[in-house]
């Protein structure tokens, strides 16, 4: 079934829509800043239309419309955690054999609408990957880009900007042989660059490599700031129609003597700047955007906000029927159940289901689902941790969280011994007598709890295990902040070390949750001695009987 509804809802009067335009920033590879100044346009362009805008780097929001940059400088893993109708803007050239040179960021164009900068691009993306949602989309030109006052001294004849590539190394040499002061910044951007363009006379965009086309990604901006320039060119052919007269364009070998030409010549440069900001801001960016958003366009991928929430919900009822197994129903192992699977008393977390893997039932789990979705809806900051696993369903539900919406920022802590409970510790009077450690049923090797999250397909880089007695484990444990912790040690000891280790790591507005504060006096007995000691006010709201929580106040 195809999906019709726009990515984009038209924006009415209240609240307006937001959208995140978003560039790939590697660590170490500043070149990425060649995008900004389309970023800035695009945001100008959805403010003046009435959108929310942010720009940001590598920060991807789940439940906001994204358009991308820089895409082609994803790793595969990153790739694959796209938010589903991502729009990706190629501001790359695309040219024959581009496909085998990086066959990834090909994957990636297939898998979304594309947005491309360039008409000649649109007809060979297609061809290469099958998507027919490639759309034209020209960069355009909005009041806010036009930034750069020229300085009273223009010392500088003839300005590039870029890397150095061989056959732009033989101009550049050529250009200063004849005594042009020719001025060549690399991996320069932002006001550096701006203060570099403000001193030139002109700003020559010259081709890395033969057979490139015209480079509309660097000389938008330049246009929009009355800069002179100078483009390689084979023919105007290679320029678009409308701003032929915006540059001046020459071949790679007559290059040197256009730059002469138009340095000595401050009455040509003076009309060339002009009519390239006249020809450049006839490109009205809020009216091609208003274009290419104005139509529902028929495709598989790019869903509506509402159809991915009900994809995500549908997955985690999935999930949490599964972790509970109300689907085969497995029968208990506990003394009380008679070895009868009965669904009511599975729902609510009321026996030990012999292969389940968890025996929370299904408001605790919901419970995990609701504080979750208010930390992401709220921007509560960091990780979840259970101390006390079992069989690692809670944990595996937590992963799932974050899988379904498409986070991969945050860690799921899982934090148990692995071999049971302790004996009663004699230092805790609230213990004595526990007979937890006794139940075999309780002990779940760690190899067992991994192999669980196998099966779900959620083991992964951001499931952390670690193994040991709550006391030596989480003092040291190397977690930064939490946005939810759940206990489940079931004991005041094992209640009380988690608390004591993790409680100041979790963030204003994060929540405590728990498990067993309705079923086991000594768990109950650990949260009113740690909430009186640290004045703890907020209030415990119940969960189903058994299980509790609290918030950290904001």
């Amino acid at each position: 079934m195809l999906i019709t509804a726009p990515l984009f809802r038209p924006v009415r009067d209240g609240e307006p829509e937001e959208v995140d335009v978003v560039l790939v920033q590697p660590a170490g590879f500043p070149d990425s800043g060649v995008f900004v100044e389309v970023a800035e346009t695009l945001q100008g362009g959805f403010r003046a239309l009435g959108y929310k805008v942010s720009v940001s780097a590598n920060v991807l929001r789940f439940n906001v419309p994204v358009i991308l940059l820089g895409a082609h400088l994803m790793t595969e893993t990153d790739a694959y955690r796209l938010p589903v109708g991502t729009i990706i803007y190629n501001l790359e050239q695309i040219r024959a054999g581009a496909w085998a040179a990086n066959p990834g960021y090909f994957d990636i164009l297939r898998r979304h609408t594309v947005w491309d900068y360039d008409a000649r691009n649109v007809e060979a993306i297609i061809d290469a990957t099958g998507n027919r949602n490639v759309y034209h989309v020209p960069i355009g030109y909005v009041p806010e880009m036009t930034r750069i006052a020229p300085a009273p001294v223009q010392d500088i004849d003839v300005l590039f900007y870029g890397s150095v590539t061989p056959r732009r190394h033989a101009v550049l040499e050529t250009l200063a042989a004849t005594g042009l002061n020719t001025h060549v910044a690399f991996r320069v951007y932002g006001a550096e660059r701006d203060a570099l363009i403000a001193r030139a006379k002109l700003v020559l965009n010259l081709h890395a490599y033969d057979n490139w086309g015209f480079e509309i990604v660097r000389v938008s901006y330049l246009l929009a700031n009355r800069a002179a320039v100078v483009c390689e060119a084979v023919s105007t052919e290679e320029i678009d129609a409308d701003l032929r007269g915006a540059v001046y364009a020459a071949p790679y070998d007559s290059l040197v003597d256009a730059c002469a030409s138009l340095v000595r010549d401050e009455p040509a440069r003076r009309r060339l700047v002009e009519a390239g900001f006249a020809a450049f801001s006839q490109r009205d960016e809020v009216a091609l955007l208003r274009q290419a958003l104005s139509a529902p366009r028929p495709h598989p991928l790019t869903v509506s906000a509402n159809h991915t929430k009900h994809l995500r919900e549908t997955y985690l009822d999935l999930l949490a029927r599964c972790l509970t197994n109300q689907i085969y129903g497995d029968p208990p192992f506990d003394y009380w159940s008679g070895g009868r699977f009965d669904p009511a008393v599975r729902s609510l977390g009321r026996d030990w289901p012999s292969q389940a893997m968890t025996m929370i039932g299904d408001s605790r789990l919901d419970n995990i689902r609701q504080l979750f979705a208010a930390v992401v809806a709220d921007g509560i900051p960091g990780d979840l941790i259970e101390t006390g696993v079992w069989r690692g369903g809670a944990c595996i539900f937590m992963r799932g969280l974050l899988k379904a919406y498409n986070i991969w920022n945050r860690q799921v802590w899982v934090a148990d011994s692995f071999t049971g409970l302790p004996p009663p510790d004699p230092r805790y009077a609230a213990d004595s007598g526990d007979q937890h450690h006794v139940h075999s049923q309780l002990a779940v090797s760690l190899g067992e709890v991994r192999a669980n999250f196998r099966k779900f397909g959620l083991l992964d880089e951001q499931v952390v295990f670690l193994p040991g007695w709550f006391s030596e484990t989480l003092p040291a444990a190397p977690i930064r902040q939490l946005a939810l912790l759940r206990l489940d040690g079931d004991m005041y000891g094992s209640t009380m070390d988690a608390l004591v280790a993790l409680y100041d790591k979790v963030a204003p507005g994060g929540f405590v949750i728990v498990d067993d504060y309705g079923a086991v006096a000594a768990c109950r007995a650990a949260i009113t001695d740690f909430r009186a000691a640290r004045g703890i006010t907020e209030a415990i709201q119940d969960i189903d009987g058994l299980g509790v929580f609290w918030r950290v106040p904001r």
